[in-house]
């Protein structure tokens, strides 16, 4: 059930509709999708999981870390924590099916819409998330959070904020005051609150429970895409747009770090997180900063991927195409106002990048597209342009399937529908929303 006085629907509707909407899509069967879509979007899953590093650990050791700290510091032993059932390095922890009714203390903390979200998926609240704390709040107190749905609250507030659509999301302990939240030249960081319990029911874990490396605060769907690589120890992998490199040490563990996984992103900032990630997981990587849409060449000469772009056709034997997107897929959503503009940006670039993954692909090599959003413009409408595009792709089906199956409203017919992989609501996978497609390549594509 979504949370009440969320603006997301009313923020939302008009912007996803038409983002959805083509000339060629049936806009009867998309309002009926959307109807179901943005109530999920509105509310949070029911699973957490995490993704166990093979290169380091092992999924019992992560599952017994996990039972104890649920067990001794949050002091319970009604959260269900288990090894996913079809996926051996996944740990899933269960929530409280119904979200909870708490009492609220008389000092408040206000925090922005992408911190409450954060807030209930698990995670403190850090300093940078903070618009406003009460005076005489001291280290130690009992707070109640409240988030900023209405984007009016000013940063460094001493009051009590009036209702001008704040969302109670949950209570939690101050760990830092006034002092060390607002002023100038202040470099914001560390818990600012220690968050005790939520509406979701959420177990707040936060991000030290682990020791670094050993395992990945990460959604299923994500996961998943990775699995449908399928890669393989000495071949030549490209991961397109690959910050922070969640996927990326996922695709080196596969590997067992034996073969090359080239790494790319648009910044310095980008790559330079793709880094830490991979050195924090123990993740062998060649990692560069460029622009995906030209890192193919007609004039390169085949060369050591390790030496970076641009490649010459038919580089590499896997690419994961985990393309930028509209984002729309993430929950919960307390606020969306995207603009019609932003959504509809994305294809172009999306078309862009993927004509350069088929160029680089060899022949009977793979190709994942994926997306962290619900847009059927960015997902099935993709598929359905690549499948047109280029007669060389031939659009298969993964070895393991949890998510649904694609929307109707392309030109995709009912048996490739069945082929990808949606995450909606009505499914096994109550995650995020989220898709994606595998592609052969069965030929070199000519004039592409």
């Amino acid at each position: 059930m979504p949370y009440p006085d969320t603006p997301f629907e009313d923020n939302f509707n008009s912007s996803l509709i038409i983002g959805l909407n083509e000339e060629e899509y049936s806009t009867a069967i998309l309002k009926d999708h959307f109807e179901k879509t943005s109530k999920w979007l509105c509310s949070s899953p029911k699973i957490t999981s995490y993704r166990v590093n093979y290169l380091k650990s092992n999924s019992e050791e992560v599952l017994e870390m996990t039972r104890k700290y649920i067990s001794k510091v949050l002091g319970t032993n009604s959260v269900i924590v288990e090894k996913h059932l079809l996926i051996p390095n996944v740990i899933v922890i269960q929530h409280d099916l119904e979200k909870k009714i708490l009492e609220k203390y008389d000092k408040e903390v206000v925090v922005d819409v992408d911190c409450a979200s954060a807030v209930l998926r698990g995670a403190h609240i850090y300093a940078p998330g903070v618009l406003a704390m009460m005076s005489g709040t001291q280290v130690g107190d009992k707070i109640s959070i409240y988030a900023d749905s209405k984007k009016k609250c000013k940063r460094g507030l001493q009051k009590l904020y009036e209702d001008n659509g704040k969302i109670f999301i949950g209570n939690g302990e101050s760990k830092m005051v006034r002092h060390e939240l607002f002023g100038e030249n202040l470099a914001l960081s560390g818990v600012a609150v220690q968050v005790i319990d939520t509406i979701s029911g959420c177990p707040s874990l936060g991000d030290n429970f682990l020791p670094p490396g050993l395992a990945l605060l990460q959604n299923l769907p994500s996961i998943l895409c990775v699995y449908a690589l399928e890669p393989q120890p000495s071949e030549k992998i490209l991961d397109m747009c690959a910050a922070p490199g969640n996927k990326t040490t996922h695709i080196a563990e596969l590997m067992r770090n034996k073969g090359d996984v080239v790494a790319i992103d648009k910044t310095l900032k980008k790559t330079n997180q793709l880094k830490n990630r991979c050195a924090e997981f123990g993740a062998k990587a060649h990692i560069f900063d460029a622009d995906s849409t030209k890192i193919y060449s007609d004039d390169s000469v085949r060369k050591c991927v390790e030496n970076g772009p641009p490649f010459s056709s038919e580089t590499f034997d896997r690419i994961l195409l985990d393309t930028p997107c509209s984002v729309l897929g993430k929950r919960p959503q307390l606020v969306n106002s995207t603009s019609e503009k932003v959504i509809r940006s994305y294809v172009p670039l999306q078309r862009k990048l993927f004509k350069t993954a088929v160029k680089l692909l060899k022949v009977n090599g793979t190709l994942v597209y994926s997306t962290c959003t619900i847009t059927l413009a960015e997902n099935e409408g993709m598929v359905a342009w690549a499948l047109k595009t280029f007669d060389c792709l031939e659009l298969v089906k993964p070895k393991l399937c949890l998510g649904g199956p694609g929307w109707e409203g392309t030109s995709l017919k009912e048996e490739q529908r069945l082929l990808v992989q949606r995450f909606g609501p009505d499914q096994p996978v109550d995650s995020v929303g989220f898709f994606f497609a595998c592609f052969v390549k069965k030929s070199s594509c000519e004039n592409h």
